[in-house]
């Protein structure tokens, strides 16, 4: 294409206008700024910008847009016809080249570590073991310690030195168990995208051995021949009935101090002793059967009579169509004298202590206290909830809870025997 002599220059530009057909009618008109290169002046009044060219395999004439004057300038217009005539002068389709750039920032965007993050995220929730607390847990964990450092980056720049920095924080402040759960929760996100082919590997997979690990701190509890001073103490407490009662509820159901206070008596049969708690109260997200034992439905029978006709056995005594705050077994076993000495998750652990010392199956006491810590323990829930078993198991506890109160204060039954 020869260059014209006459060259388009601001002035022209601005000034320019539709042309006049020989009847007067306005139509389009075209200046040419050379080697391919015009000023299309429409009769609406915009003023765009196009590149005409033969495309390199066909020979066809055809143009492309380089957009609209005056957001893109002159010197722009005449700087962008350079790049695609020198990308012609390669046998490149310069239309083809800008819109495979085009897809590729666009396969960015989706592909960024926040994109795959929330893709996760939502496959993670038709898996097992993500209750609606633990989805709040993992979705602010999300927000807070990830996105920060990666979430605007393409997952494939992800490199192991950027995950040291990014999580290094955690541990120069000492919360060790953040920052273990960091990691745990960014390596499920680099997997997901690995197995979907979005990375080639992951370059962060071994990252938590560059740091120091949580001191496992267990929860406190106290030793099975202390327990007839625990209830001694309880007995003699000066707490509200309804607190002893649900420290009792918590203690012969083997249970966690949410799952006991949020208790239902919807999810309760009594004919067949069955208490079945919701999976949105599970800590796994798995909805989970308790055996009730004789004293378990007696202590049932005076917790009717303190809220009979409410939803909760163990409703709140400012708003009643709610709970009881789960740390309310907590803040009373402090007041009783035990701090750090026990908390109300301990109590747990007594049972859990007591019935491994007297030979009982070991997988059978996990199965009832929910624990689903490995895959045999998995293995032996899906068998079969073993309710037989658990209910002789949980009689044999709540028997020694009871002989337990009778030699701490023989006058006083705690109303727990039939």
């Amino acid at each position: 294409m020869t260059r014209p002599t006459n060259l388009l220059n601001n002035r022209k530009i601005d000034t320019a206008k539709p042309k006049a057909d020989e009847q007067g009618n306005l139509t389009d008109n075209k200046l040419q700024d050379g080697n391919g290169l015009y000023l299309l002046v429409k009769v609406s009044g915009s003023k765009l910008w196009r590149f005409n060219y033969y495309k390199p395999l066909t020979k066809k004439r055809t143009e492309m847009s380089l957009g609209a004057y005056p957001d893109v300038s002159l010197a722009q217009a005449r700087e962008l016809r350079n790049q695609y005539r020198s990308l012609l002068a390669q046998d490149i389709d310069p239309n083809e080249h800008r819109q495979s750039i085009k897809q590729s920032k666009i396969d960015e965007i989706n592909n960024t570590y926040e994109a795959i993050a929330w893709a996760w995220f939502e496959y993670r929730q038709t898996k097992k073991n993500f209750s609606d607390n633990y989805k709040k847990d993992v979705a602010s964990l999300i927000k807070r310690c990830l996105l920060p450092h990666f979430g605007s980056l393409p997952i494939t720049q992800i490199t192991a030195p950027m995950a040291l920095k990014a999580f290094k924080q955690y541990q120069d402040e000492g919360t060790l168990e953040k920052l273990k759960r960091t990691i745990q929760k960014h390596n499920e996100i680099m997997t997901f995208a690995l197995h979907r082919d979005l990375i080639t590997f992951n370059p962060t997979a071994n990252i938590s051995k560059e740091f120091d690990s949580p001191t496992v701190e267990h929860f406190k509890t106290i030793q099975p021949e202390d327990l007839p001073e625990f209830m001694y103490t309880l007995n003699h407490a000066q707490i509200n009935l309804r607190t002893r009662y649900l420290i009792l509820w918590q203690l012969l159901t083997m249970t966690r101090p949410n799952e006991a206070a949020k208790a239902r008596y919807e999810d309760i049969d009594e004919q067949n002793r069955l208490w079945t708690i919701p999976a949105e109260n599970m800590k796994r997200g798995i909805a989970h059967k308790i055996t009730l034992s004789r004293q378990a439905m007696a202590l049932l029978r005076e917790i009717k009579k303190l809220s009979s006709g409410k939803t909760y056995l163990f409703p709140n005594v400012k708003y009643p169509q709610t709970h009881v705050n789960t740390q309310t077994a907590n803040a009373a076993i402090k007041r009783m004298g035990y701090q750090g000495k026990l908390v109300a998750h301990g109590l747990r652990s007594i049972a859990s202590t007591y019935l491994n010392e007297k030979g009982y199956n070991s997988e059978l006491i996990e199965v009832a206290l929910s624990h689903m810590n490995s895959d045999r323990i998995k293995a032996a829930y899906d068998r079969g909830e073993r309710l037989e078993q658990r209910f002789k198991l949980l009689q044999v506890w709540a028997d020694f809870v009871e002989e337990c109160s009778q030699g701490a204060l023989p006058q006083y039954h705690l109303k727990i025997a039939v």
